[in-house]
């Protein structure tokens, strides 16, 4: 990264008004755009982790930033509110993330980052940046995703940078289990939303197909070449001896993934689209109060082409209540199908959406719940909820 893009302050490395100015006349296809001035707020968790988000030294800040910008665009004056995220290099996320499941005691016979690149953990910072500039043409991820006022890639050299539309604390949930704002018509909105942005890609995935950092994608082939690598995930659950886990939860999962070649080869026979694969409450903003209903949708570094109910199952993992019952979660599963059809123009059969809810569930709890239990044993995080909900689901919908 140039010399004049960084600046050193109390604060750590901060950006500069030239690097604002380079990404947003390139953004904002306006070379005589100006920056004015540049105003850097920390929040109270960048001071409480000042040395560790903002280091004093090295190339460039490394974590989240806010910025107010005065910027001049065809000499009219604007204000800019950013969040900047500036992410570590996708090589060094792939080490990061392999290094912390081995922590937790998830062993292969082969390297497990053999594993791990082939996966949608592969290409993090490239297809988010894809997915921000689908905003150009697709009017839900304008709608529905906070603003993208451009970035900075630079792999050879470990950067990138995402400069997006600043949401106030009141639309986010930094805590992915506090969940206490989603009641059902929150729920219901969420659902309106990314049926929206399911539909842009809906049953129309050749040319994602076609992109290099989207190719990553499981099927039924290479779930069943994965077997060794979701018995290892199991067997570090079980070695976890996690008290809300039973003997009869554990020969279930043994069983869920010996039935990969009966169940998975369902999904390939459905139609997918671009999903989030990340969909949990601290990625997604809401606000749904003072006469205004806003949901926008973010961090997609991991985003995949799949069905699109994997993201309603996640997501409703986190926010259902423990009792819920055949009819909330009927509920919720059609207002998708319907949302999701009318959105899309599409027939979508009731009882195969249904199906694809449940193989999402089995596939749900293979590739996502599997670690984060094991995370649990690590982090102290409170993962029960999450798992009881997503074996609830199965057994409703089996």
């Amino acid at each position: 990264m140039k010399e004049n893009f960084v600046q050193t302050s109390d604060f750590g490395l901060l950006f500069t008004k030239d690097f604002f100015e380079f990404c947003l006349r390139r953004q904002l296809n306006d070379p005589e755009l100006t920056v004015t001035d540049v105003s850097y707020i920390p929040s109270t968790s960048e001071k409480m982790a000042l040395e560790l988000k903002h280091p004093k030294k090295g190339d460039h800040p490394i974590g989240v930033q806010r910025y107010n910008l005065s910027i001049v665009k065809q000499h009219k004056k604007e204000t800019l509110s950013l969040i900047v995220k500036s992410k570590i290099g996708e090589q060094q996320y792939l080490q990061a993330i392999t290094q912390a499941f081995e922590k937790c005691g998830i062993i292969t016979s082969i390297p497990l980052l053999e594993y791990m690149s082939q996966l949608e953990f592969m290409y993090v910072n490239s297809k988010e940046i894809a997915v921000y500039d689908m905003q150009k043409e697709h009017l839900p991820f304008r709608k529905f995703m906070p603003t993208c006022y451009g970035y900075y890639l630079d792999e050879e050299h470990q950067i990138c940078v995402l400069m997006l539309h600043y949401l106030s604390d009141d639309y986010l949930s930094l805590d992915p289990f506090d969940v206490e704002k989603w009641n059902q018509e929150a729920i219901d909105y969420f659902i309106d939303t990314i049926s929206q942005l399911h539909a842009v890609w809906y049953d129309n995935v050749t040319e994602l197909s076609k992109i290099s950092y989207l190719q990553n994608v499981l099927d039924a082939s290479k779930m069943q070449a994965f077997l060794p690598y979701w018995q290892a995930l199991a067997k570090a659950v079980e070695t976890a001896d996690l008290s809300f886990l039973q003997d009869t939860d554990h020969a279930f999962h043994y069983q869920l993934i010996n039935d990969i070649p009966k169940w998975r080869p369902h999904i390939d026979r459905m139609k997918k689209t671009l999903v989030q694969n990340d969909c949990v409450p601290k990625n997604v903003g809401l606000k749904l109060h003072d006469n205004v209903k806003e949901v926008y949708i973010f961090d997609w570094e991991i985003t995949t082409i799949h069905i699109p109910q994997r993201d309603s199952v996640e997501f409703l993992a986190y926010v259902l209540p423990g009792s819920f019952d055949n009819d909330l979660l009927n509920h919720y599963i059609n207002r998708h199908r319907q949302s999701l059809a009318l959105h899309s123009q599409e027939n979508i059969d009731k009882e195969e959406w249904r199906l694809g809810f449940l193989y999402s569930a089995y596939d749900y709890l293979i590739q996502r719940v599997f670690p984060q239990l094991v995370f649990e044993k690590l982090e102290a995080r409170n993962i029960e909820k999450i798992y009881k909900n997503t074996r609830r689901i199965i057994k409703l919908l089996s």
